[in-house]
């Protein structure tokens, strides 16, 4: 018998693989479920399953962020994505199982049969996946403005604004600067364990965070005086990932 989490922000889809891993997987038996990254960390912690199925693409972060929360994870992964790019040809690079949505039950079947393929050359490749995705968090990031480039480290940034389709970034120094590129895209840039997507319009850096009020609707006052607001579908994982990141 093995044990799964299911990490996937659309409740939807957690349902339907929930469901088929029922009717076709008898050996596996489900311990939770999670919908983003900061509570699917979380949710490892507390449930040690044998695997976790992993959605790509999520609200508060990519699948992959979370794997740099565990250095030499003690579990297999299965991605799920309901895109067919860059993203599932990478994972097929460092042979880590891959389901395109929506899930054919004939794929389902045969990437849990590989649970039972868990070798010291796999966890070696899992490895190397993780600490290529490491300096991300180590080096400057190359900000493109309209007037060139910008180099900023990430512990500098205090937070992050969507201007339409491009983004300001303010630093510790009380430099503004505006990037030509959506929020989105800047989230992806940035360590999970650091920043949070707060809103759909803000991301910020906890080290930044001076307290979180629950008044209307929810907030974040940072040290430098400024108030994000917090949306309040968004507010118990923005206090899930603040508890798992110690400020």
């Amino acid at each position: 018998m093995y044990s799964v989490a299911i990490i996937d922000d659309q409740a939807s889809s957690r349902k339907v693989l929930k469901n088929l891993l029922a009717q076709l997987c008898p050996d596996v038996e489900v311990v939770g479920e999670a919908d983003g990254v900061a509570t699917g960390v979380s949710l490892i912690r507390s449930k040690r399953p044998d695997a976790i199925f992993l959605d790509i693409q999520m609200e508060d972060g990519m699948g992959f962020d979370l794997i740099k929360f565990f250095p030499v994870p003690e579990f297999s992964i299965i991605f799920t994505s309901g895109y067919n790019n860059y993203a599932t040809e990478a994972f097929r690079v460092n042979a880590i199982d891959y389901l395109l949505k929506p899930i054919n039950p004939e794929d389902l079947v045969k990437a849990v049969e590989k649970l039972n393929f868990r070798d010291t050359e796999w966890n070696h490749r899992l490895a190397s996946l993780v600490e290529n995705l490491r300096p991300q968090e180590e080096k400057k990031l190359r900000l493109p403005t309209t007037k060139g480039w910008t180099f900023w480290r990430p512990e500098d940034i205090v937070r992050l604004e969507a201007s339409d389709n491009m983004t300001f970034f303010y630093n510790n120094k009380g430099d503004r600067i505006l990037v030509a590129k959506n929020i989105s895209a800047n989230q992806e840039l940035l360590p999970p364990a650091r920043f949070f997507r707060c809103h759909k319009s803000h991301i910020v850096n906890r080290d930044y965070i001076k307290e979180v009020l629950r008044e209307d609707g929810g907030s974040a006052l940072l040290e430098d005086g400024v108030t994000i607001p917090i949306s309040r579908r968004r507010m118990a994982n923005f206090l899930e990932w603040l508890r798992g990141n110690s400020l």
